[in-house]
């Protein structure tokens, strides 16, 4: 008997002491991993702290805080990734009430941590190995390939977040940690292409064509190719071997290539029977081909490079590299290119003296950027707003490097639009007038959408509202370069433009209306986007309202962007949710 009543209430003491003591363990544990939650939070922040101090070096320009930015990002991004990764981790994870926003600190700090791995410290130990050398952007393009399968492992790593229950602050979090990593991928995909066509330059010899585009004649990628130079870089080194002005290539009656059939329904064959024309499609490739074959029209090889640039572009690397003097020994800045080269020329030169300023200038300015020695950092950041506008757009002959130019926004204005996200619409202009009164051509650009419909599908609306600021008296005060002489369909001293606006794929035309009334539209599907235009012309002091209607593809809300073709005059873009009623 008295062994059935003492073994019970030893065991009994023995499972009261057992869970005494799990019950302390449990707490402390509980108390170490909160410390480990603490530690992470504070790491995520110093993270953040020093992104910022590394954005704003490259905007700078200045390597050596870029470096020590970027080692500080290394580094607390491990203590982060560290943090997070303790065994009793899911444990709190799983605990009620504050278990989610645990986890999603976890979430962060892993992607912190794989970020610090895969991109802040391969990128800090490059710079600091690298030093000044220019071509040292070339050497940067093995750190690229993990660094962008760092960003898509932290987005896939915060896409599986419910932030319905989280706390304020945690949520916060992680939505700004998701605007970073969105951001943050199309850059590393652009810095990737970009030290990919680096280091193709860096050995050997290759042929770079440059085009120039004109932007007070604007076409879909700037503007007007006015210019070709061709550079051969040879070990990194560049020199400019031949050049050639629009005026050299001859006008076709049949295009010179077989364009794509959207390019043709939008604009007719004058994509390929004008050299003026070749940056007309979306499709940047489209545009290599045809620039292509107009050089080789003039007897030259096909390049192995082809690099499209506008004036303002050119003017943001001279500010870097400082003037370069003309052969009258003018000097031309960064801060003055656009009018030296595209108002003044057209005011006081005719048509021949302004083909010999202007070629003399181009190969001034080529061959001048094509030899200075400055580190890889403060070109890209001279390029970084010019490129993020769609100033600069390179194809490659190369398959392995033109695939990662094609999803870069180096690609040209589709790849462009690609890279910006599946909700991303574009407005393209392309003028119609024949002169260069583009530079007295204003746009303010508004996308708004709402979600009304029974289907739940979003209605967007793209508004441009363009002006024209050309004086009253264009037709008699501006010259007959600048106003076209109303030989092309527009009145002299008007400005005449195609606008297009290219939705994401799946979703449905919705109609496009002036100035409240509905226009008649050409519709078609460039490479699964539809794409709509309509022709708007512009007298002196005219103000056009332009709406384009779509119906997205699929239910749910948008977080719709606006981009657009680079303008001398920056279009102002503003971006809304609707009302419905």
């Amino acid at each position: 008997m008295t062994s059935r009543v003492t073994t019970p209430r030893f065991r009994t003491s023995h499972v009261i002491v057992a869970a005494l003591v799990l019950g302390v363990s449990l707490v402390a544990a509980l108390g170490w991993t909160a410390w480990r939650v603490w530690d992470a939070a504070g790491a995520l922040q110093r993270v953040a702290d020093a992104g910022r101090t590394a954005m704003d070096a490259v905007g700078n320009g200045d390597l050596r805080a870029l470096q020590a930015s970027l080692a500080d990002v290394a580094r607390y991004g491990a203590q982060a990734g560290d943090a997070a990764s303790t065994p009793l981790w899911p444990v709190a994870s799983a605990m009620p009430v504050l278990g989610e926003d645990v986890a999603a600190i976890g979430a962060l700090a892993r992607a912190a941590g794989t970020l610090a791995a895969t991109l802040a410290a391969p990128a800090a130990h490059a710079l600091t190995t690298t030093g000044d050398d220019a071509g040292s952007l070339g050497r940067l393009a093995p750190s690229w390939a993990p660094a962008t399968e760092g960003v898509a492992e932290a987005q896939a790593d915060l896409a599986s977040i419910d932030t319905t229950h989280l706390t304020g602050p945690v949520s916060k979090a992680v939505a700004q940690m998701r605007e970073v990593l969105d951001r943050l991928g199309p850059s590393v995909a652009t810095a990737r292409a970009a030290a990919a066509v680096a280091a193709s330059l860096d050995e050997g010899t290759s042929s770079v064509l440059v085009l120039l585009q004109n932007g007070a004649e604007l076409r879909t990628g700037g503007g007007i190719t006015g210019a070709v130079a061709l550079l051969q870089v040879t070990d990194g080194k560049a020199e400019l071997v031949a050049q050639a002005d629009s005026s050299m290539f001859p006008n076709l009656t049949s295009p010179i290539m077989p364009v794509s059939a959207a390019q043709d329904a939008l604009y007719g064959d004058v994509v390929g029977r004008f050299v003026q024309n070749a940056s007309m499609p979306t499709d940047f490739a489209e545009t290599a081909a045809l620039a292509t074959a107009w050089w080789q029209r003039l007897g030259h090889p096909a390049p192995d490079l082809v690099v499209s640039i506008d004036v303002p572009a050119i003017g943001a690397l001279l500010r870097v590299t400082g003037p370069v003097t003309l052969p009258d020994g003018t000097i031309l800045t960064g801060d003055d290119i656009v009018q030296r080269l595209l108002v003044e020329p057209y005011t006081t030169m005719d048509s021949a003296q302004q083909t010999v300023f202007l070629q003399s200038a181009v190969s001034s300015a080529v061959a001048g950027l094509s030899t200075q020695q400055i580190d890889p950092l403060r070109w890209l950041s001279a390029l970084a707003t010019p490129i993020a506008e769609g100033r600069v757009s390179v194809w490659s002959a190369d398959a392995s490097t033109q695939e990662l130019l094609s999803v870069s926004s180096l690609g040209g204005p589709s790849a462009r639009l690609a890279a910006a996200g599946p909700d991303a619409f574009a407005v393209y202009l392309n003028d119609g007038t024949g002169g260069k009164m583009d530079v007295y051509l204003h746009v303010e650009l508004s996308i708004v959408s709402a979600v009304c419909r029974p289907d739940g599908r979003a209605d967007v609306h793209v508004r441009a509202t363009m002006a024209s600021s050309a004086p009253a008296d264009a037709e008699h005060v501006l010259a007959g370069d600048v106003t076209g002489r109303g030989l092309f369909g527009t009145g002299a001293g008007d400005i005449g433009t195609s606008i297009s606006v290219s939705a994401p794929p799946g979703s449905y035309f919705g109609g496009v209306t002036k100035n409240g009334k509905r226009a008649l539209s050409v519709d078609v599907d460039d490479a699964g986007r539809p794409t709509s235009l309509i022709r708007v012309n512009l007298s002196p002091a005219e103000t056009n309202d332009v709406d384009f209607h779509f119906i997205m593809g699929s239910p749910g809300a948008l977080a719709p962007s606006l981009l657009h073709t680079p303008m001398l005059s920056t279009p102002t873009v503003s971006v809304e949710s609707g009302s419905c009623g």
